[in-house]
């Protein structure tokens, strides 16, 4: 490779990846802006984000990177030109399309290196982003009580809490409206003060209260003429009640499998399969 290539070369290498990198970065914001909202207030791993991250970053690349060669060899031939470093190469008998072969070999390279991501990676990081995306969509919003304001995250359930001290996450002044019962009845508990927390595995909601009273509505099909209120006081109340949608599981990627998530053997099989059918 002769100097004048190398010199060319270079001068096309470091404004593809600059560019590169700041178009990436430009496209992962818009991508962050448009899923924060679904991503604040789960509680979710950092390992989850970043996962969904680097899936989003790398769905970008067939954007960013036609971008980045096309910015970038505007960058070098302006430079280079502004240098007057191409009327020398071309004083010197070189002609355009021989000066411009260095960068012509990083695009044939980059041509194919991008076929190949676009088909094998970015199908597969599609598949496991929407899988994400999915998990995330059905999880629940994290247990977090705010002042005087009712909790509704939990189904057939509302709770309402004075004050929770930042510190020991002690709650007081506790009101709860229980009317997870088949028969619907419904159960209001008051409370002075108590704990509310989940398990370690996010499948029980834990409740201790003190000093409080429970109120039972019985109802029955004679409710609008006849129903009957229960009404019992505590000093300590224990309880464990089973929630769902509170844990970050993981589905079936298979189950997200579309267009965007097979590489063209696979849509192949699929186009024949329907010419099959068709006849």
């Amino acid at each position: 490779m002769k100097k004048i290539h190398k010199l060319v070369l270079k001068a096309y290498v470091g404004p593809l990846l600059a560019v590169f990198f700041i178009i990436q970065f430009v496209l992962m914001m818009n991508f962050v802006w448009r899923y924060i909202d679904e991503l604040t207030g789960k509680g979710l791993a950092v390992s989850t984000i970043a996962e969904l991250f680097i899936c989003g970053s790398i769905n970008m690349i067939p954007l960013g990177l036609p971008l980045a060669m096309l910015l970038s060899a505007i960058m070098t031939l302006g430079n280079i030109g502004e240098n007057f470093e191409l009327l020398a190469m071309k004083s010197a008998g070189l002609s355009l399309m021989r000066i411009l072969s260095p960068m012509l070999f990083v695009v044939g390279l980059v041509a194919v290196g991008s076929f190949f991501i676009s088909n094998n990676l970015v199908t597969y990081t599609n598949e496991r982003m929407y899988e994400i995306l999915y998990n995330v969509r059905e999880q629940r919003q994290e247990l977090k009580f705010q002042d005087g304001m009712f909790f509704n995250g939990i189904d057939n359930m509302s709770i309402r809490v004075g004050h929770q001290d930042p510190e020991t996450q002690l709650l007081t002044d506790v009101l709860i409206y229980d009317t997870r019962d088949r028969n619907g009845n419904m159960t209001t508990t008051v409370a002075d003060s108590g704990y509310i927390y989940m398990s370690d595995d996010k499948k029980f909601l834990m409740v201790k209260l003190y000093n409080g009273e429970t109120y039972e509505t019985t109802r029955n099909y004679k409710w609008s003429t006849e129903n009957a209120i229960r009404h019992q006081k505590f000093v300590v109340q224990n309880g464990a009640m089973s929630i769902e949608g509170f844990d970050f599981s993981r589905t079936d990627m298979n189950l997200f499998s579309n267009h965007q998530t097979k590489n063209v053997s696979e849509l192949q099989v699929d186009i024949d399969s329907l010419r099959v059918e068709a006849d």
